[in-house]
């Protein structure tokens, strides 16, 4: 385990403060093309694939560059190139030239920074003590979580607040993320500094690539993300706002009361998760049954329940996803070795967001094509047969371990 000095403390404030901006951000900017722009369910998709395809050309670059990296200063100079894209957004709103594809733009560059960010913030995780890394992860997306629930809220009293107001808090919330990721992980003094082997980026991305097909517990779980991108994270990134709108006739409060329902289940889940002293014993067999669970509970939505049903089940949805992305990400940190960690997080965050800019832009021409309801359906019945798939990958049988890392690499599933 490195020794170099690293303040969980302060690492949490940064996922709190970034995540608040992030909430903004993830409610303004779909909201803008729906609800300002009034742009088609096809148009939404493509932006929202426009955001999330930067993923799929830079996460895993991201990840070597981050193992190459400081993560503290490189980690602090991409929260404040955050504010470009979010600056450019806000000029344009001030100076009444905002359009699709400045939102385009603005979101493809939202969407690089993202990219680089997420593996290096994530591999910072690997600093916890590994038998208390469903913990340490619990507590990471709770923070997350419950700060983008609050940006949520924030941003959906936007038709009262202001945009400009709304875009200038997310930008100090950046701000604010870059100084504090200074205090959790300090540029080490000069005599502490590792000497860093020859740069061969070719091959550290082959390391990081190959530590999934050599181990089949891992490759099945990025499968699986992959396939929670393109179907769960494609229809709610969509769908959610189109419900809003089209279904119940709603605006940006109902939308952001929809997110912050969503969003108190994923808090709920990781709270009991924190609270347990070990690891489940089964945490791939668990991994498949939220998947399995969160399939139906879209089934659910697309029957158009009252509110006395439909905010129930968001708030299971939430439960599960919440649940499932822990795990997960516990699962990730506790098997790999802390000197590729931010390249095996960058190829698990690829097969994740890049699943979803294909799921948001089929899911919103398909919402076109065939309606809300339909659409809805047809991701019920898709996660259904991979959950069915997923009963005889070697994650149904994977057996958590408490005390070590053996549990995947020391016995590879075949």
């Amino acid at each position: 385990m490195p020794t170099q000095y690293f303040s969980f403390g302060h690492y949490l404030a940064t996922i709190g403060t970034s995540n608040f901006g992030l909430g903004l951000f993830a409610l303004i900017y779909p909201w803008l093309i729906v609800g300002v722009l009034q742009e088609s369910p096809s148009r939404l998709g493509m932006a929202q694939m426009a955001l999330l395809l930067p993923n799929l050309l830079f996460i895993l670059p991201g990840g070597v560059v981050s193992d190459r990296s400081h993560r503290g200063s490189w980690l602090s100079l991409l929260y404040l190139l955050y504010l470009v894209p979010v600056g450019v957004l806000a000029g344009a709103i001030l100076t009444n030239q905002l359009s699709f594809l400045v939102l385009i733009v603005c979101g493809m560059a939202f969407g690089t920074v993202s990219a680089f960010v997420q593996p290096t913030r994530e591999s910072l995780l690997g600093y916890a003590a590994p038998n208390l890394m469903h913990q340490a992860v619990a507590k990471v997306v709770m923070v997350q979580f419950i700060a983008q629930g609050i940006g949520f809220a924030a941003a959906g009293q936007l038709e009262s607040i202001g945009l400009t107001f709304l875009l200038a808090l997310q930008m100090a919330a950046f701000v604010a993320s870059s100084l504090l990721i200074r205090q959790s992980h300090p540029r080490p003094l000069e005599r502490d500094k590792e000497t860093l082997k020859p740069r061969q980026p070719l091959t550290e991305l082959r390391e990081g690539v190959q530590l999934f097909f050599e181990t089949k517990a891992l490759l099945h779980l990025v499968v699986l993300t992959f396939a929670t991108g393109a179907l769960a994270f494609g229809v709610y990134l969509v769908g959610m706002p189109l419900i809003a709108k089209q279904a119940y006739g709603g605006g940006a409060q109902l939308y952001a009361a929809m997110q912050v329902t969503f969003t108190l289940g994923v808090v709920s889940a990781n709270f009991g998760v924190m609270k347990r002293a070990k690891m489940f014993n089964r945490p791939g067999r668990l991994i498949i049954i939220t998947f399995l669970w969160r399939g139906g509970l879209v089934g659910v939505v697309a029957l158009l329940p009252s509110f006395w049903v439909l905010f129930p089940t968001l708030f299971a949805w939430g439960f599960f996803s919440g649940l499932s992305m822990t795990l997960g990400r516990t699962l990730l940190h506790n098997q790999v070795p802390h000197e590729l960690r931010s390249r095996a997080s960058s190829v698990y965050q690829l097969c994740l967001f890049g699943g979803a800019p294909l799921g948001a832009w089929g899911c919103g021409f398909s919402i076109e094509a065939i309606g809300l309801s339909y659409t809805f359906m047809g991701i019920t019945c898709l996660t259904l047969i991979v959950s069915v798939a997923a009963f005889f990958s070697p994650l149904w049988a994977l057996v958590g371990r408490q005390d070590d890392r053996q549990g995947l690499v020391g016995g590879k599933s075949n």
